[in-house]
């Protein structure tokens, strides 16, 4: 009896892999991905296979146990798209490794707003190896690796396949589209440098867009710049929620709140829109009823984000989409007829309305597919939006400027017997130039300055600092940066007071000013009695001299400080000298560097410079 199971052993184990091979390819054909030798991005949408689960009712174990029995389906989008649906979605593909080192892989659902998704990875035998369960509506901490969007890693053995599963669900039935693709660590990595650069770039004009428009409003009272900046400000939020970013950084434990915020602010934005376009093409005054109009589709959208606050989002997106299309439509048909009536504000914000749109239009055919991924369709929203807020601007500004010239006009014509009085009026009006000039300079300065000792704040040192690392790595040229620390200064405030110790520091802000006037030093105040120091010297025996120099100096000012241990003001020096810059990996790790030299200085004794060189690591 044992003989004849023997026998039959080899053809039990046969018909099993013969069973396991079935389940890896269900319903259609499922090619393997050859991932050992993948370079690059590759769009996954075309190479899935999917399982449409209307009742909900499939879960991983019956898909290996009954997988060829489901009706798969091969995918025949470039982008996932199930729009409105109550159905959960499987997703299945399989990857092989044919080359002799094991290699890992990292796919991405490139939605963040994508509700929850939970992710198998099964071997060659059928077991799972790999879980995971994530999502916009689980908390941040769920993704194996912390990105805006999901990213799961794939790992496959040399010579071996792994079968991955993907399974995507909704709250209540709104699937927006899903772009998945494959890539090698190297590429991911240079995919998110490239997306966190253009991001910063436009979110960072975005914020310096109205931060100056809301400046100048605070500085002229001119009630359309605050209209604009509570547009661009509803604008920006919207981008930085819909694109993930407000989840990772702002509130990645409240999953909740981050889906109620989305819907939220679209109807916000429909109403901040509806008030600055009333206010910047004055359609009061030239189409009352179109602006009542405007303002009750405004207002439909805004009605429409409600029932997001209970939980419920499908219902918002049905009620809202008509009417953000109509409301959409509305505005640009007002502008065309505003043009053709020759107002240039109407013309510029046609100009810039159709330019987002554009933007919007190129991005979604993407989406569906219609249009290739690059970055002109990937970035379209951002540059069509940043061209839309600066020319919307430069209109705002010609419009106050009109209005302004239009009022002088008529002040000298009603003046224009009153000369005296013109005379003063023009004055005043010089006078209020010439401040918000200075008032401009002076924003200027203080972005850049500390107000106390007017050396560069700790902003400009982290900006300056990064320029000269990089080039110094280009020229490999030496760089000798310094901390320095007064030494017992909360003594010194709590024994004199605050009031001299801001004379203090001015004091030596002033002997930092004389001692180090080459082209290249840098002087900056870090913050409190810390002292940032970039010197243009080309030794590390030069720097220390001129450090030395300075301490001498300093202690020779002969502070009093009678609960010092010098009896004297004097300070506490980190010296950093690298070659280079190779050893430094940013200037977190060369101030880290400075600092710690700067508190071994203070461990020994104070009023000394000790320094850090010869570096070999990156930290």
């Amino acid at each position: 009896m044992t003989r004849r199971l023997l026998y039959f052993l080899p053809t039990f184990v046969a018909f099993r892999w013969l069973a396991l091979l079935l389940f890896l390819l269900p319903g259609h054909a499922l090619a393997a991905i050859d991932v050992g030798t993948l370079r690059g991005e590759l769009n996954l949408s075309p190479h899935v296979l999917l399982l449409e689960d209307r009742a909900r009712e499939f879960d991983i174990e019956r898909l290996l146990r009954h997988g060829e029995a489901l009706e798969w389906e091969r995918s025949r989008q470039q982008t996932l798209n199930f729009s409105f649906s109550d159905s959960a979605w499987w997703l299945t593909l399989r990857v092989e490794n044919d080359t002799a080192l094991p290699v890992r892989r990292l796919l991405e659902l490139a939605m963040p707003l994508h509700d929850y998704l939970d992710g198998y990875v099964v071997d060659q035998q059928g077991e799972i190896v790999r879980e995971w369960q994530t999502g916009n509506r689980r908390s941040f901490d769920t993704r194996p690796i912390s990105h805006r969007t999901f990213v799961l890693p794939i790992h496959v053995p040399a010579g071996e396949s792994r079968q991955v599963f993907l399974r995507l669900d909704t709250h209540d039935g709104l699937y927006d589209a899903t772009p998945l693709y494959l890539m090698d660590d190297a590429s991911f990595l240079a995919k998110a440098q490239r997306e966190l650069m253009a991001f910063s770039l436009y979110f960072g004009a975005l914020l310096a867009l109205l931060i100056y428009n809301l400046l100048l409003y605070l500085a002229t009272r001119e009630r359309p710049l605050l209209h604009y900046v509570a547009y661009l400000g509803t604008f920006f939020i919207l981008m930085f929620s819909s694109r993930g970013f407000a989840f990772q950084y702002w509130w990645p434990d409240m999953p909740m709140f981050n889906n109620q915020m989305v819907p939220l602010n679209i109807g916000l934005f429909a109403v901040t829109l509806a008030i600055f376009s009333e206010s910047y093409m004055n359609l009061r005054q030239h189409a009352p009823r179109l602006t009542r109009v405007l303002y009750g589709l405004a207002g439909l959208c805004m009605i429409s984000a409600l029932p997001a606050l209970f939980g419920h989002y499908a219902a918002v997106f049905h009620l809202m989409i008509p009417g953000a299309i109509l409301l959409s439509c509305l505005l640009l048909g007002v502008a065309v007829w505003r043009s053709y009536s020759g107002d240039t504000l109407a013309r510029i914000y046609l100009v810039a309305w159709s330019v987002l749109l554009i933007g919007i239009t190129l991005y979604f055919l993407r989406v569906a597919g219609v249009l290739p991924y690059n970055v002109v369709t990937e970035y379209a929203v951002q540059v069509g939006s940043g061209i839309e807020f600066l020319l919307l601007s430069l209109g705002l500004a010609w419009k106050i400027n009109k209005f302004k010239n239009e009022k002088l006009a008529a002040e000298r014509a009603t003046l224009d017997l009153q000369r005296s009085l013109n005379e003063r009026l023009e004055r005043e009006v010089a006078q209020r130039t010439q401040e918000l000039e200075k008032a401009n300079q002076q924003l200027t300065t203080l972005a850049r300055t500390d107000p106390l000792t007017g050396l560069l704040n700790r902003r400009q040192f982290q900006e300056l600092m990064e320029e000269e690392l990089q080039r110094r790595r280009r020229s490999g040229q030496p760089l000798l940066f310094s901390i320095m620390d007064i030494d017992d200064f909360k003594l010194y405030n709590d024994t004199y007071g605050h009031h001299a110790g801001d004379e203090v520091l001015v004091r030596v802000s002033t002997l930092l000013l004389e001692h180090f006037r080459r082209a290249g030093d840098r002087l900056f105040r870090l913050g409190g009695e810390e002292f940032g120091l970039l010197l243009d010297v080309e030794s590390l025996e030069e720097g220390q001299r001129a450090l030395e120099k300075f301490r001498g100096a300093l202690q020779e000012l002969s502070i009093r400080h009678e609960t010092s241990s010098y009896g004297v003001i004097t300070a506490s020096f980190g010296l950093v000298a690298c070659r280079g810059c190779d050893a430094v990996r940013d200037v977190g790790t060369l101030y880290r560097l400075a600092d710690h030299a700067m508190y071994e200085a203070k461990a020994h004794h104070r009023n000394r410079v000790v320094t850090c060189s010869h570096l070999n690591t990156s930290d």
